[in-house]
């Protein structure tokens, strides 16, 4: 009998025991399940929080992208918009770049959001640098910032392509891309211009250099001969030695001459070499009337006494030439001086 109460009392004990275990279980249960649900509802909260922030940065960032269309024109961009809005562009941008780099993602977007950003600043600097092109597309950089666009383009893609967020989509859009081969064409024309740009200059400065000398020269040959005459007329000078004279200016304006006809004439040139040929030419017409009349008056000197008006009267047609010489002689220095002020 007292073993029967024995075994009655040990099961009731037990019984208690069970029930504060599964009671004591139960508490840690639910006060687990309280706060895997409190935590998760925390994260669910942080995390829809940050998506709704970042979508809303991120369909701002592909509005702007894909307004940049407007600097299109076909094959080329719109200098004056693209010069007068880009920096908007770029302010805009900053700010919504700002905001995501402000942002506190979640661990498991932690990465996606550093890719995002890289990727922005890569967005960013393209405008940048397409600003600069197009604000010195003839500078000597220019080159070097083509190809600086290029890699950020690349650079760009590449980082968008790699940001893994549901329901975020974000890439260069179309026309942001025709946009930046349309800045690349412009860059590589800008180059093409600098360098014609270039050879004409240096194109231009021999020419001057060369011209420059001949006239030179041709200015140290120039001589009023007639005023020797006197000097042979007056026993001064010989008609041999003035002869001798002649044939050595003749000889300098050969020089002269084939020196100048060997001379790479620029386009723009063209209008000073059209303006010393015919002075050349006219030099020699001079020189050669100028001889024959002296031999003229030497062969009549020596045979008969002859009146000084006759004697002059040989020389009229080369002092008419020497006129046009000097008149040849002016317009070309109005011509050549116009030339070497446009560089």
């Amino acid at each position: 009998m007292l073993n029967h109460k024995k075994d009655i009392i040990d099961t009731n004990d037990n019984n208690k025991k069970w029930t504060k275990t599964i009671l004591i279980l139960s508490i840690v249960l639910i006060s687990i399940c309280i706060f895997l649900a409190t935590y998760y509802s925390s994260v669910n909260k942080v995390y829809h929080s940050y998506k709704t922030t970042l979508m809303t940065n991120v369909n701002g960032i592909n509005e702007i992208n894909q307004n940049i269309s407007q600097f299109n024109a076909n094959q080329t961009i719109d200098v004056n918009s693209a010069r007068k809005q880009l920096p908007n562009v770029i302010k805009n941008l900053s700010k919504l770049k700002d905001n995501i780099s402000n942002s506190e993602p979640t661990s498991k977007y932690k990465k996606d959001n550093e890719n995002l950003i890289s990727g922005l600043n890569k967005n960013l600097l393209i405008y940048r640098q397409t600003l600069a092109i197009i604000n010195n597309p003839s500078g000597k950089d220019v080159k070097k910032f083509s190809e600086n666009l290029k890699t950020l383009r690349n650079d760009c893609m590449n980082f968008y392509s790699i940001v893994d967020i549901k329901d975020i989509e974000i890439a260069l859009p179309k026309t942001s891309l025709v946009f930046i081969d349309n800045v690349l064409n412009y860059s590589d024309s800008a180059v093409m211009i600098r360098k014609e740009t270039d050879i004409k200059s240096q194109q231009n400065q021999e020419f001057i250099t060369n011209t420059n000398e001949l006239s030179t020269n041709f200015l140290n040959a120039r001589t009023n001969l007639y005023l020797v005459v006197l000097k042979v007329r007056n026993n001064e000078l010989s008609y041999d030695d003035l002869l001798s004279l002649v044939d050595a200016e003749v000889a300098k304006l050969g020089i002269i001459q084939n020196n100048f006809n060997n001379l790479s004439v620029p386009p723009s040139a063209i209008p000073t070499y059209q303006a010393f040929k015919p002075l050349l030419d006219t030099q020699d017409s001079y020189l050669r009337d100028f001889k024959l009349a002296l031999t003229s008056e030497k062969v009549q000197a020596l045979n008969e006494v002859v009146g000084l008006s006759k004697l002059d009267a040989l020389y009229t047609s080369s002092n008419l030439l020497y006129v046009d010489v000097q008149s040849s002689y002016i317009n070309f220095i109005k011509v050549y001086t116009a030339l070497k002020n446009k560089e």
